[in-house]
């Protein structure tokens, strides 16, 4: 090889390698760099090819959606007034309009506390009256208190009622306890009977019971707290647990309030209730001078979710807000002048395939039309997409006055396509029954000078608002008639183009094969050269060998000479 021969021309004196090496280069330019540049082209048609093929699917995907049925489907509701209710509609709902009056909008039900608290740590339940937690079988025999003792009361935080209890004193049944309680000296006061509490026996299970309460009927808060400071009896005596009950729809739920709740344990005892059908409780600041309020709300809006209170708190009471009065908790409004009633603010099941949401109260007018807006915008990416992929053929196959050569498509099929697709896209099709829409002019389609193409956009509103089913045969077709719509034809036409075995993969795969072929050739010419330049790497070795050797015989012939005539001078 050349690099192998640096050392030629030492001998001789000559620049052999150099020689050598222009040679080579000289071949290499004129035998294989023609065949490199040309593999070069080929791939930059390559590249160039799999540029158009995704423009061309551009064009594709543009087309398959305007093949689809559902695109047409589409539909957009409009309100006159979004203030009042909104519009949202179904695929496929029919074109029409509502003149819609709202009266009222459905409402959550709602309880609050008539009066505040100081804090969320006020109590809404003090014990008013004790009772026994065990019975007796017979309250004038069986005995209660065996030793003698006393049984003191509490009431109200300032009186002090002492009863003796026991054999001594003649208390030993239960009855006999309601007479002492109730004859006390102590015992005097406002109540009903003259009294501060009043103790009574109840049957419950077969089983007599002891109740020790305020003699105030309906007598509540700390003036009439009851409470039991010691006991010598056998009777347990505590204060028992009061119920809250509310009802929502046919679910009642009952909630058991024990002594001394805060308000802040009753809206968690609501709260966590298992029973619990949906309602809130939560604790507001009004800001007032005793701030805190009790608010009971339903999960839902309307009728079916209204709370009624079916037993309150002594101390606690709540009055009704939402739907106070028996006003109706449904959105109440008319259509068309025909008025419903819902439980909800949104519903879908007064319009056809329309789900309207109400605001407030007002009037506006629900629209539903053909979603027009995105068929416009299919139809333009089409147009855009067959303008960018015949001017990028254009680009590539016209003449360049700077290179003056031919783009790179020029020697290939594709100079072709721009004219087949203009073709495509200027074609008529008769499926609109009416004949409004046969061709893409008829959307306002217009070409200009350089070969692209535009679309008017007020011709193809007005048509899509004209002539919506016109637009929609010519893109469909119409199968019954066998006439296939310019969507499928273009779907179908650039699949083939864009297939395995269409025309852009045909020519990709031609220029492949001539880069093939054309590396062979470069590999075989080089192994050629190579091989030349072997031999002449020889017959230069002994080129520069023999010259070598005759300039050795000449250096000596040389001094031979010089010899000789140093003689000749001396024996003169």
């Amino acid at each position: 090889m050349v690099g192998s021969i640096s050392s030629i021309g030492i001998g001789s004196g000559l620049q052999l390698q150099d020689i050598l090496e222009q040679l080579r280069e000289v071949d290499d330019k004129t035998l294989i760099q023609p065949k490199k540049d040309r593999i070069t082209t080929y791939q930059a048609q390559i590249d160039e090819f799999t540029v158009v093929e995704n423009k061309l699917f551009a064009i594709k995907s543009a087309a398959l959606d305007l093949s689809l049925s559902s695109t047409f489907l589409g539909r957009s509701g409009t309100s006159s007034n979004e203030d009042v209710l909104t519009v949202a509609v179904s695929e496929g709902s029919s074109a029409q309009s509502a003149s819609i009056t709202v009266t009222s909008l459905a409402q959550k039900s709602s309880w609050m506390s008539a009066s505040g608290a100081a804090d969320t740590g006020s109590i809404v339940y003090v014990p008013t009256s004790v009772e026994s937690s065990v019975g007796v079988a017979d309250p004038a025999l069986t005995g209660i208190a065996a030793t003698d003792g006393t049984l003191v009361l509490n009431f109200g935080g300032t009186s002090t009622i002492t009863v003796d209890v026991g054999p001594a004193a003649g208390v030993t049944t239960m009855n006999q306890l309601v007479n002492a309680i109730n004859s006390d000296a102590e015992n005097i006061g406002g109540g009903d009977n003259g009294r501060l509490v009043t103790a009574s026996t109840y049957v419950l299970g077969g089983s007599t019971y002891l109740r020790i309460q305020t003699d105030t009927t309906g007598g509540s808060g700390e003036a009439h707290r009851v409470t039991v400071a010691s006991n010598s009896t056998d009777l347990s005596l505590n204060a028992p647990a009061q119920t809250f009950a509310y009802k929502v729809g046919d679910t009642t739920t009952t909630v058991s309030v024990a002594a001394d709740t805060t308000l802040a344990e009753l809206v968690d005892l609501i709260n966590d209730d298992a029973d619990n059908p949906g309602v809130t409780a939560s604790i507001i600041d009004d800001g007032g001078a005793d701030p805190y309020r009790l608010v009971l709300q339903a999960g839902a809006t309307g009728e079916n979710n209204r709370i009624t209170l079916l037993s309150q708190l002594p101390d606690l009471s709540l009055a009704e807000q939402a739907g106070a009065g028996g006003a109706s908790l449904n959105a109440r409004f008319t259509v068309d002048g025909i008025a419903y009633q819902r439980q909800a603010n949104s519903f879908n099941d007064v319009l056809d395939g329309v789900t309207l949401t109400l605001k407030s109260a007002g009037t506006a007018t629900a629209t539903v039309a053909a979603d027009t807006g995105s068929i416009r915008s299919m139809i333009i990416s089409l147009v855009e997409a067959y303008n960018d992929v015949t001017q990028e053929i254009r680009s590539k196959t016209a003449w360049d006055d700077a290179t003056e050569k031919f783009g790179i498509l020029a020697g290939t099929t594709l100079r072709e396509m721009p004219y087949e697709l203009q073709n495509l896209m200027t074609r008529t099709i008769r499926a609109d029954a009416d004949g409004n829409i046969r061709t893409m002019f008829d959307l306002g389609l217009e070409f200009s000078r350089d070969g692209t193409i535009s679309i008017n956009t007020e011709t193809l509103d007005s048509v899509l608002a004209n002539f919506a089913d016109g637009v929609k045969a010519f893109f469909l077709g119409d199968a019954d008639a066998g006439i296939t719509g310019l969507a499928d034809l273009l779907n179908d036409r650039m699949r083939v183009l864009t297939g395995a075995s269409g025309q852009i993969d045909a020519e990709s795969s031609a220029a492949q094969e001539r880069i093939d072929a054309l590396e062979l050739q470069i590999t075989a010419e080089t192994e050629r050269l190579d091989r030349r330049y072997e031999l002449m790497t020889k017959q230069f070795i002994e080129l520069d060998r023999y010259m070598n050797q005759m300039t050795s015989i000449s250096d000596y012939l040389a001094s031979q000479f010089d010899a000789l005539n140093n003689s000749g001078s001396g024996s003169k």
